[in-house]
């Protein structure tokens, strides 16, 4: 009797294991996790595809906007107080490098970096009174990184840039007369702060006079490597001086001016 009560129950096991088990070929059902996360992933948007990627470009053009304002300031900072400024240029510029950006901002990053890593250096060879002309190559080289920025935000942003080509020089186009001689031609300073007039087309140079935001002057020459605009002082007739061109709006192209210093 014992071994007929222990097989059965031995049988019942295995029959209830066997009615359990799943039937071969059974197909599985996802678990609700794995659902939900497989529909996440299809759909996170692509950074590079608008109106993504104008809020990834203004993330970096941000930063660019506040380096920019740092410099407009610096190069109306005399050269003993630049030593509070470089350094808010260089956090900056850090913040810049550790910004996390999708792969199509690349080269906008890389012209960002290039020009801000140019002023900073420019800034510390002018403290350290290097050679001027080294001073200026670097503030040109910063200048044309600027423009390549330009050019790539432009591009990115849909945004068709304004091209100036000039006429010939001595010659400006009017209304009435596409190749007449024109009136003065006019400097005038955007803001955000007034400008140093200078003696001489140097940084390190005295400041006579200063031109107000949203003031203009007119210009008379420039500087064969087109960094100085010469300028008649304000309310000083016949006083001339020198303002940094980058700081200032031309209404003719630069080129078009005399060169007053080789």
């Amino acid at each position: 009797m014992r071994i007929i009560i222990k097989s059965f129950f031995v049988v019942s096991v295995f029959a209830f294991v066997a009615a359990c088990a799943t039937p071969p070929n059974t197909p599985q059902t996802p678990t609700p996790i794995l659902a939900e996360t497989i529909e996440m992933a299809t759909l996170t948007p692509d950074p590079c595809i608008a109106p993504q990627l104008t809020e990834e470009v203004t993330k970096v053009n941000r930063l660019m906007r506040e380096f920019d304002d740092y410099s407009t300031l610096a190069s109306n900072t005399p050269q003993n107080q630049l030593v509070v400024i470089i350094p808010e240029l260089q956090r900056v510029l850090r913040e810049a490098e550790e910004q996390v950006i999708p792969s199509c901002l690349v080269t906008l990053k890389t012209y960002q970096l290039e020009h801000m890593k140019t002023v900073v250096q420019a800034l510390l060879a002018f403290m350290g009174n290097s050679d001027p002309n080294f001073v200026n190559a670097n503030i040109a080289k910063a200048r044309e990184l600027h423009v390549l920025y330009d050019v790539e935000l432009a591009r990115l942003l849909g945004i068709t840039l304004q091209a100036n080509t000039p006429p010939p020089p001595g010659t400006t186009e009017t209304a009435d007369n596409p190749t007449a001689t024109s009136s003065p031609a006019i400097v005038t300073n955007p803001g955000p702060n007034e400008l140093n007039l200078r003696t001489s087309p140097d940084f390190n140079s005295a400041t006579p006079a200063v031109l107000p935001v949203n003031a203009t002057a007119v210009a008379f020459g420039r500087t064969s490597d087109n960094l100085w605009i010469q300028v008649e002082v304000p309310e000083q007739p016949g006083v001339l001086a020198w303002v940094y061109a980058s700081n200032v709006q031309l209404s003719i192209p630069i080129e078009q001016l005399p060169i007053a210093i080789p």
